[in-house]
């Protein structure tokens, strides 16, 4: 689910509200207060309307943050139509542009409470380039983010991605604030959507670590549901369970909106897939009351789901069958994806339960389309698919010709229950494929760091983002000492055993921030934002000392002693382009090496020397 939507007391742990505007104008402060503690905030801004005194910029900025409590916080998202255009009105009196901007983008965020992303789209690129240039980055946040979303309802979801990841940047050079945990819990949710569950899953978890210095209860429901549903991804059910027990013991009852049926069938879920059928009734039921008072966008895929996943909990495969066929038809008509998956993979495995294998065998079909559509993006998708489907029709063959036989001679019945049997273990094949799939995109299998694919991705927008803050970038190659002696004296197992835990070592000497990748080899390539060349030698003198200190043991023996060599380029001195910058930082290295390794050495060094 991207964005959260409801809020009322806070949650466990969370700081008190108190209403007090950061420093600077207390007016516009009532605007910068309004999602860290959105019902003190929204009080304040009742209180200057209610002020005879107020004039007509106090106004405005009080109408703009009751416009987007309205949109994010309360049971009636569409009266964000009648505030919004009155602050849009009087900052153009009073002319402030960015009051402006940020009334143009809740304008925009309404179209989607409209069923609109197209024209809310249209709305947002005709002002986008002036708010990512002249806005704050936190007030830039909102643009990103509504854009996003707006791909997001059409199920552009690289689009999407690209602009959570972009959100993510945006928020990640500023203080800590409650829109970083927003932006990643939005990211999460996109992933999910792609069916890429284990980053997933870290996303949502280490946004969930910043809630509580908030006062920002509904944010605790929009993280948990979308960690619940990764965690569920990758096959996580006790911890699903877990977060879903939270969720519930968190704060009390909070109003109904528009978006809260993610949360609502994300429980149901999980409290039927553990027996809770009680429990998951009741908040199916609440899926069901959200959808019939705001019957668009997916709360009817949410309603139906939830429905459908209880009844499939139950021994009544005829209310099962019924209740999947509902949610198979609604997910089909608003083309969610993972819900989509969901469905029709219970719904293949319930057929194949009854013998009703042709049934069986189309969801099976359906599932595995939706499939390479979600995964259309990883180059080893098509392959698995296209496998497990050729394995799945070999399946139906054996099955038909088995059918025909039985009707010779009853004794042919046990080769039936084989061929049933054998069609599931292929469901459950094409169900471990898939998790694979996920992790396999973007991460290398032996190392568990991010690969050379997932670089190339994320480094243009990186450089971008730098040369728009004017702020540097440093691009480090390094290369392993010796490391062929390893394999010679020891062999290849060993030294993958070595660059297993030289990954490891690398993983948790860096900023969360950084970008660290296999390269190749035993090459690795470090990506550090807002960095220049000097921050990028003091990052790399760390990792060489914990590098140092690395032990493995081997057959009886301990290796030690590992050491690299490294070249630094740093944009934008060293070059603009991710060509550019490897191409210089490639150069130092060998330089780097040729003056007896272990040690690093920047370009600008070299070019001052020639």
């Amino acid at each position: 689910m991207i964005d959260p939507v409801t809020a009322s007391a806070a949650p466990t742990g969370a700081p008190a509200a108190t209403g007090t505007p950061p420093a600077g104008d207390p007016i516009v402060g009532i605007w910068e207060a309004h999602f860290r503690e959105p019902a003190a905030s929204v009080a304040n801004a009742r209180a200057v309307l209610d002020d005879a005194a107020s004039d007509d910029r106090m106004r405005a900025w009080a109408e703009l943050t009751i416009g987007w409590h309205q949109l994010y916080f309360t049971a009636d998202p569409a009266a964000a139509g009648a505030t919004l255009p009155l602050a849009l009105e009087r900052f153009v009196r009073v002319g402030e542009r960015r009051g402006e901007l940020l009334a143009r983008i809740g304008l925009a965020r309404h179209k989607l409470v409209q069923q609109q992303p197209g024209v809310a789209r249209t709305e947002l690129l005709a002002f986008y380039d002036e708010a990512m240039a002249t806005l704050t980055p936190q007030d830039r946040f909102w643009a990103i983010n509504a854009l996003g979303a707006t791909y997001y309802y059409e199920d552009r979801i690289d689009e999407t991605i690209r602009l959570m990841h972009l959100a993510l940047e945006t928020l990640r050079a500023i203080d800590v604030s409650p829109h970083l945990p927003t932006a990643m819990s939005n990211l999460a949710a996109t992933l999910v959507t792609v069916g890429d569950y284990a980053p997933a899953r870290e996303l949502a978890q280490d946004a969930l670590g910043m809630l509580p210095r908030y006062n920002n209860p509904q944010l605790w429901l929009f993280v948990r549901s979308n960690l619940a549903e990764a965690q569920l991804g990758t096959g996580d059910a006790e911890g699903a369970l877990a977060t879903v027990d939270a969720m519930l013991g968190g704060p009390g009852e909070t109003p109904r909106s528009a978006a809260q049926a993610h949360y609502l069938a994300v429980t149901a879920e999980v409290l039927a897939m553990h027996g809770r059928l009680a429990d998951a009734e009741n908040r199916a039921n609440e899926a069901a009351s959200v959808f019939a008072n705001f019957p668009g966008g997916h709360n009817e895929v949410h309603a139906t789901w939830s429905a459908a996943a209880i009844a499939n909990a139950r021994d009544d495969p005829d209310a099962a069958v019924a209740a999947l066929a509902r949610a198979v038809d609604a997910a089909e008509r608003a083309h969610h994806v993972p819900t989509l998956c969901k469905a029709h993979a219970a719904a293949a495995k319930r057929f194949a339960s009854l013998g009703r294998f042709e049934e069986a065998y189309r969801h099976q079909l359906r599932l595995n389309e939706v499939t390479q559509e979600r995964l259309a993006s990883r180059a080893s998708a098509k392959y698995y698919l296209l496998k497990a489907e050729h394995e799945l029709k070999h399946a139906r063959d054996a099955r038909d010709r088995a059918e025909r036989e039985r009707q010779e001679s009853l004794a042919m019945n046990r080769q039936l229950e084989r061929l049933n049997r054998e069609l599931e273990r292929k469901v459950r094949e094409v169900e471990e494929l898939q998790g694979r799939l996920a992790a396999e995109a973007v991460h290398d299998p032996l190392t568990q760091l991010f690969n050379r694919r997932y670089l190339d991705s994320v480094l243009p927008a990186l450089l971008s983002g730098a040369n728009r803050r004017n702020a540097p970038i440093s691009i480090a190659l390094l290369d392993l000492d010796h490391f062929k002696e390893v394999n010679d004296r020891h062999g290849h197992l060993a030294g993958d055993r070595v660059l297993m835990q030289i990954g490891r070592v690398f993983a948790t000497s860096l900023r969360p921030a950084d970008v660290l990748c296999r390269y190749g080899g035993e090459e690795f390539c470090v990506v550090l934002p807002d960095t220049d060349g000097g921050g990028a030698r003091t990052a790399l003198a760390t990792l060489a000392a914990r590098l140092k200190e690395l032990v493995v043991p081997w057959s009886g023996e301990t290796l030690s002693g590992f050491t690299f060599s490294a070249g630094i380029a740093v944009a934008p001195e060293d070059g603009t382009t991710q060509a550019e910058l490897v191409s210089a930082a490639d150069r130092v290295l060998y330089r780097a090496k040729a003056q007896g390794r272990e040690r690093v050495v920047l370009a600008r060094d070299e070019s001052r020397s020639a």
